[in-house]
Order: structure tokens, then C-alpha cells, then sequence
């Protein structure tokens, strides 16, 4: 594989007692990532990329933010301390999903088009294994303690459960049609999945597989847990809103107005970022109210698929 490093990839490890917080918002429609300082809520950077950019990953302990970049077949990697591209890593494919390993070593791809998982060394950036998965493979996420990789494959309706010592495939659980967008809590005790078609989320217990399916709005896209593990936030691309859902009832609490199309979302503690593909802008909803207090100009045709938001 080839691979451009122009800078030192060695993490700097320094006590600050205030870090920035950034949002990275892949956007698609003119090849660029935003930065949004998410103390002031402003775009600080556009950054170039590659050819019609969508899923991110970041990673505080390498000071990286990783794009996928669907038509250029390749990974642009972001030094997150300067903002600046310092790599490219071609994948001979079409990535779209991305999820990094809770130690940050590896980096795991979901490339839509040839059905494949790749695993990337994240100190060498390259590929080092690979899996033929199912049919399109989107949101993937790896559990706290690096044991299982979860992917969601659109176009098999199932989630696959992943070895990631050996990276087979453990298990298959069907769930509704076209599952995309995935999300683990933070204690690694439920999944939660969109299933586009059936306007549906699948949530699952992961350690007895017991699965739970409730409807949220029209066309859902992604899904990311509060911090607490208590609360779903789902995006829903044809009604313009994002349900909120209380994680023990599966009841919702909230239906929220943001922007067109809204598509990739990420949580911090007091704030939910919502990148919205129609409206090229993201909507900031805060926690406390469920109401949408800012929004912010990004770039054309906005996404952000995975979680972006990196606290450095």
C-alpha cells in the first residue's frame, strides 16, 4: 500500500489545564473536513481532503482524525494539534465507515462496494488484515476492551460480531432492513443500530444478544448514546429531526427540529452535534433542554459518518 507520511507520528504527551475540544465535519459535496472549536461553537479550519469524504474517526492519544474519503478510495489522516493533512492511506476500495480500537492501534474500514472489513496499523498506516464481511458494510464500532468489532451490513440486514484477535466473524444477528448506522455504549452493555427502511432502531444487550426494535422517525441515519449510557439520539434524514429516546424504556422523549437531512452525529457532555447533509450546516442541541441552540456553517453537503468529536 502506499503511503505519504510527512510528519513525525510520535504523540506528544503534555498536562494542559484547558483542552479544546473539535469537531470533524467531513463534507462531501467539496471534498473538505470543517474544525469546529466546540468551546465557541466556530468553524477554525477547512481543511482539504480526499474525493467526496464521509466516515471520520479521531483519536486523542495519537492526536489524529482519520476521513474517509469514498471516491478517491483513501484515508486522509489529520494532525489534530495543527490541522493539517499529514498522510494519505490508499485502501484500493470505497471506505465509508471507520472506527479506531479502543488503544487506538488499529483502525478498522468498512468498504462499501468490494463487502470488506480492513484493519489498519495506525503507527504504520497501512493495511494489515482484511475480512469479506456481507453485502455493504456501513457503521462499525469495537467494544471497550477490544475484544469484538460490530458491523453493520445495509445491504445483509444484520449485524456481524468480529474476533478482533483473529478477525472472524464470531456471530450474525438479523435486525431490520438496511442497518447503517451503529453505536456501543460506553460501558460496551448495548448496541444500538439504525434500520433505515423500517424507520426503525435495533437496540441490543450484547452480552445475552436479547434485541429490542422501536420506531423512531422517518429514514434514520445514525445513532450515538449520552455519556451516562441513558439516552439515544437518533438522526432521521427524511423528517428533518432527531429522537431522543430513554435507553430503559425504549420510550421517546423528544423529537427535535434541526437541520435538512441531518445525517452524522456525536455527543460530548452537554452537547449534541448534528451534521446535516441538506443544509450543509451542523445543528448544536443542548443536553440539559433538548433544544437546538446554535447552528453552525460548515461545508458543502455535510456528514460526518462516525464519531467526531475529539477531546484533546
Amino acid at each position: 500500500m502506499l503511503v505519504i507520511i510527512l510528519t513525525n507520528t510520535s504523540c506528544i504527551s503534555v498536562h494542559r489545564p484547558t483542552q479544546a475540544s473539535f469537531a470533524y465535519i467531513s463534507n462531501q459535496g467539496e471534498n473538505s473536513v470543517s474544525v469546529i472549536n466546540t468551546s465557541t461553537n466556530r468553524v477554525i479550519k477547512t481543511i482539504a481532503v480526499g474525493t467526496a469524504p464521509v466516515g471520520v474517526a479521531v483519536s486523542a492519544a495519537l492526536h489524529r482524525a482519520y476521513i474517509s474519503n469514498v471516491e478517491s478510495q483513501d484515508i486522509s489522516i489529520i494532525n489534530t494539534q495543527n490541522q493539517l493533512v499529514i498522510g494519505t492511506i490508499k485502501v484500493h476500495g470505497s471506505p465509508v465507515g471507520l472506527a479506531l480500537s479502543a488503544n487506538s492501534k488499529t483502525l478498522y474500514v468498512a468498504d462499501w462496494f468490494t463487502n470488506r472489513v480492513l484493519a489498519i496499523d495506525t503507527y504504520h498506516s497501512e493495511v494489515v488484515r482484511e475480512l469479506n464481511i456481507a453485502d455493504a458494510p456501513a457503521g462499525l464500532v469495537v467494544s471497550p476492551d477490544n475484544q469484538s468489532l460490530y458491523v453493520a451490513n445495509r445491504d445483509s440486514n444484520d449485524v456481524a460480531i468480529v474476533d478482533t484477535a483473529t478477525l472472524t466473524i464470531k456471530q450474525r444477528i438479523a435486525v431490520g432492513k438496511h442497518p447503517y448506522g451503529i453505536a456501543l455504549s460506553t460501558n460496551g452493555l448495548w448496541l444500538a443500530l439504525v434500520n433505515v427502511q423500517d424507520d426503525s432502531v435495533s437496540l441490543i444487550n450484547t452480552n445475552t444478544q436479547v434485541q429490542q426494535q422501536f420506531k423512531v422517525g422517518y429514514h434514520p441515519y445514525c445513532v450515538a448514546f449520552s455519556m451516562d449510557d441513558k439516552t439515544l439520539y437518533i438522526t432521521n434524514t427524511q423528517d428533518d429531526s432527531v429522537t431522543v429516546i430513554d435507553v430503559a424504556t425504549t420510550k421517546t422523549i423528544a423529537t427535535i427540529a434541526v437541520g435538512n437531512t441531518p445525517e452524522g452525529i456525536s455527543l460530548d457532555h452537554e452537547y449534541a452535534y448534528v451534521a446535516n447533509w441538506g443544509s450543509s450546516n451542523v445543528s448544536v442541541i443542548d443536553l440539559r433542554t433538548n433544544k437546538v441552540v446554535t447552528t453552525i456553517k460548515t461545508g458543502e453537503k455535510s456528514r460526518a459518518f462516525g464519531h467526531f468529536i475529539l477531546n484533546q
